[in-house]
Order: C-alpha cells, then sequence, then structure tokens
C-alpha cells in the first residue's frame, strides 16, 4: 500500500527531500510524547507551509487515506463506535452534520470536537459569537456563493478582507468545494472555517434574505420520535415581555429539552449554554414576529410532544386562535 508522503510526491506537492523533512519532525514528536496533528504527516507538511489543508484534504480523500472524524474520537477513546455510528445514522436520517449533531447530543464536547478537527484538517471551529457577517460586501460574497448553493453545501461566506474570503463550512467534504473555489477564484483566497449547522441556519437568511424556507434550511425546534421521550407534555408558559422574561424562557427550554432529550439535560456549560440561548433567540424572535401578526402583546408557549416530536406550540392570548408549530 503507497504511503502517504509517496503520493503527495506523485500528485506534485513536495519533493522526496520535504518528505524526508516531515518525516523527522514527525518520528521526533512521537519520541518526544507530543499528541494531536503532529502526528499527522499531511498536518506537519501543513505546518511547513509545503502544502495547503485543502490540497491535504484533497489528496488524503482521493486515495483513500484519509482518517474520519469518528476514527479519531474512536482512536482518542471519547466516544464506543457504535455509539457514534447510530448518532451518524440519525444526523444523516435528519440531514443535519455529523460534527453539529454531536454537540446537539452533547455527545463529545465542543473543545474536544474543536481539537478533533484541528488535529486532522487544519481548520478551526467557530461559535456563532466569534463570527462577523460581512454584509457591507453582500454582492461580492453572493458573487461566490449564490443561495442555491450555499444551502446545497451547507456553506456560508462570512467576510471578505482584501483578497480573503472567510467562508463558514458544516461539514469537512466541505473542504473539496474550497477547492474548486479556490481553483475557479485565483483572485481570492479562501479561509476556511467550521461552524454549527444551527449557527449556518441562522446566518443563512441574513445573508440571503429572499430566500424561501426550504426542509433542510427550516429552523425549527423539533426532534425526531425516540423511545425515550417522556409521554407527557410540559406545562405553557405565557410570555409578555421576552427580554426580562428569561427565567420562563429558560423553564421553556429546560421542558424542551427534556422532551427532545428524553430526560433531564445536563448542564455542560459550553454546549448547555450554546443551546440555551439559541432557543432564547429563537424565542424572542418568534414572539416578535407572532404579535405583530396578532396584535396580542401576550404569547402563551409550550414545549409538547406531537406525532412522537417535541416541538414548540404557540398561541396567541385573547384572541381565538388555535396553537401552531412556531419556525423561522
Amino acid at each position: 500500500m503507497t504511503k502517504t508522503g509517496q503520493i503527495m510526491i506523485q500528485e506534485g506537492l513536495i519533493s522526496p527531500k520535504d518528505l524526508a523533512l516531515a518525516l523527522d519532525i514527525q518520528k521526533k514528536n512521537i519520541n518526544n510524547g507530543s499528541k494531536g496533528r503532529f502526528h499527522l504527516l499531511g498536518m506537519i507538511l501543513c505546518e511547513l507551509n509545503l502544502i495547503t489543508p485543502l490540497n491535504n484534504y484533497y489528496v488524503l480523500k482521493k486515495h483513500h487515506k484519509l482518517m474520519s472524524v469518528m476514527d479519531r474520537f474512536c482512536e482518542q477513546r471519547m466516544a464506543p463506535r457504535l455509539r457514534l455510528e447510530k448518532i451518524k445514522a440519525e444526523a444523516d436520517a435528519r440531514a443535519i452534520p455529523f460534527i453539529s449533531f454531536l454537540l446537539e447530543k452533547q455527545i463529545i464536547p465542543k473543545a474536544g470536537l474543536r481539537q478533533v478537527l484541528f488535529d486532522l484538517f487544519g481548520i478551526p471551529l467557530r461559535s456563532v459569537s466569534d463570527i462577523f457577517l460581512d454584509q457591507t460586501c453582500r454582492n461580492a460574497l453572493t458573487a461566490v456563493i449564490n443561495r442555491e448553493v450555499a444551502k446545497k453545501f451547507g456553506i456560508i461566506p462570512l467576510h471578505l478582507s482584501g483578497n480573503i474570503l472567510t467562508l463558514g463550512l458544516t461539514d469537512p467534504d466541505n473542504l473539496l468545494f474550497v477547492r474548486k473555489l479556490d481553483l475557479k477564484f485565483p483572485q481570492y483566497r479562501f479561509l476556511p472555517v467550521f461552524i454549527q449547522f444551527y449557527d449556518f441556519k441562522w446566518l443563512y437568511p441574513t445573508l440571503y434574505p429572499k430566500a424561501q424556507p426550504s426542509s433542510p434550511l427550516k429552523i425549527c425546534m423539533q426532534s425526531p420520535p425516540t423511545a425515550e421521550n417522556p409521554g407527557n407534555n410540559a406545562g405553557p408558559e405565557a410570555i409578555s415581555n421576552p427580554v426580562p422574561d428569561k427565567e420562563t424562557i429558560f423553564r421553556l427550554f429546560r421542558q424542551y429539552e427534556t422532551l427532545r432529550l428524553g430526560h433531564a439535560p445536563r448542564n455542560n456549560h459550553e454546549t448547555y449554554n450554546y443551546r440555551r440561548d439559541l432557543f432564547s433567540r429563537f424565542i424572542r424572535g418568534s414572539y416578535d414576529e407572532i404579535a405583530a401578526e396578532s396584535g396580542c402583546k401576550t404569547i402563551q408557549f409550550s414545549a409538547q410532544k406531537k406525532g412522537g416530536r417535541a416541538m414548540v406550540i404557540a398561541t396567541p392570548v385573547g384572541k381565538n386562535r388555535e396553537g401552531k408549530e412556531i419556525k423561522k
């Protein structure tokens, strides 16, 4: 079987001298007990600026040498393979990228996933709070990636500074598409970062305001049926002002998460707080939209199980209206 270094030489990316240097560094790192990306030859070559992360991913993928995120988790003993395979199947069924679904299901801590992604691909994972969506360059951004391409691949242009265009990716395989962009738009230097799928869905309608909602792009607070989901619906919460009503929204969040997960949510700080903040923004936005539409100042929200799914129902108080599932 051809080794990775020889493949890089055959692809014309490095010379035998470059390979010898990288192998020497790899050997020293192993002997010194270094961990992470410094054991992976491709990442060492990237560290030496001999290849780019895009070319490294492309070549390893092409020659079936790429270590998957799941393999890395198993190698690091971060989770059992059978559990990860089950999560992967559920993520595929819901059309949610595997790395985002791991965080949503609280399987892998965000810090651990961030390290694995950087070890394997040399690409950082960014939170929505770290992201600046440069709408002043909307025309330039959307000229590179239009709304249809963004929706299809789960990739979004974020910022343009000089000739450096930052792209938000939701899946490692997006790197193959970025490589095509690199060849198509030589005037730009593309800087990829990983973002969560929920961040993508939050940013997408901001950059593409005329886009019509479609199935894979709904921000819909619901989960697929599971055998463990509790059968009783949670009690309703009335909200008249979503800004000071934080505790009310937090109670609703815990009710929803209990229905979604099948058990009380674990407060593991970063992931828990991230989902809680996303849920709070969703409720506040839904309140403003429904209040304006109905003319009611008080909206009753409830987390319910309907058709085997956990979802949020909103009903204007004081109007003879049926509650409706709220979506964005």
